[in-house]
């Protein structure tokens, strides 16, 4: 799934584009539009006949409001596909190496008890994440958020560290851990108009407090390269080694602009073995 925001339309074109020579047909690709004027279904579906879009009638605002987006796409998978993994993925996201969804499926099935998976606690370049933010929000807003309260206390006994998270640039998410969420009544939350907490905090805590372990997969040994506005490694690493997808293509490790990195890694997926 890709959350869709205004003025984003190249970005997510080739990101999809991106998807398609990786997996071929392997995998199902859902756009949710947040009201845009460039994003609509017309527009992408003349493009990629073959990708779903749903769209939201009145838009977020986007980060951290974007919660709604997130759900609405969760619930039309769940209702409409027969999935293993659901994948969201952000705009400025790219996979970057063939088999995207075989690999990850290959790492998902090593941790049966993993609901969701991506960058956690350690990044690609071997950094600590920062949860202090994420902690501090919640701890902000539980108190006058009951449904919040309640979700932190599950989420801690089930051996959550508060404000953890799964960088949500790219994550992984299994079918048994939607359909907790579906039967538990997470996927029902309404977040409030003044939360700040954000997606990434939400989902994580959602998705430990129905049982559920965070997987990292985006660690130095692992197959996420993911940073929070940047690419994390230098390009040519980022290609070269087993990194399947990369976050964030606004900026590069040497300071390329998003149209340069792009150009770069179509470049090197023309050399890929076509995808079927």
């Amino acid at each position: 799934m890709f959350p869709s925001g205004p003025g984003r339309w190249p970005q997510l074109a080739d990101s999809i584009e991106a998807v398609q020579a990786s997996d071929g047909d392997r995998s199902q690709i859902l756009v949710v539009d947040d009201s845009t004027v460039d994003t609509r279904a017309s527009v992408i579906r003349a493009r990629f006949p073959e990708v779903d879009v749903i769209r939201k009638p009145f838009p977020t605002g986007g980060p951290p409001a974007t919660w709604p987006v997130y759900r609405l796409g969760l619930l039309h998978a769940l209702e409409h596909y027969d999935f293993e993994i659901f994948v969201k993925m952000d705009t400025d996201a790219l996979v970057t190496g063939p088999g995207f969804s075989d690999t990850v499926v290959a790492r998902l099935a090593a941790a049966p008890r993993a609901g969701l998976a991506g960058c956690c606690r350690r990044r690609c370049d071997g950094a600590t994440e920062d949860t202090t933010y994420h902690a501090a929000v919640l701890e902000r807003e539980i108190p006058n958020a009951p449904e919040l309260q309640s979700a932190v206390e599950l989420a801690e006994a089930n051996g959550w560290h508060r404000g953890a998270i799964v960088h949500g640039g790219v994550q992984c998410i299994t079918r048994p851990a939607i359909e907790a969420l579906a039967e538990t009544g997470w996927l029902a939350w309404r977040r409030p108009w003044h939360s700040q907490t954000s997606d990434d905090c939400i989902i994580s805590m959602f998705v430990t407090a129905c049982g559920f372990e965070l997987l990292s997969i985006g660690d130095p040994n692992g197959i996420f390269a993911v940073g929070n506005k940047h690419l994390p490694l230098p390009k040519e690493l980022v290609a070269d080694a087993e990194w399947v997808v990369a976050h964030s293509t606004k900026h590069g490790f040497e300071g390329e602009g998003e149209e340069e990195l792009r150009s770069y890694f179509r470049a090197r997926r023309a050399t890929w073995n076509p995808a079927s």
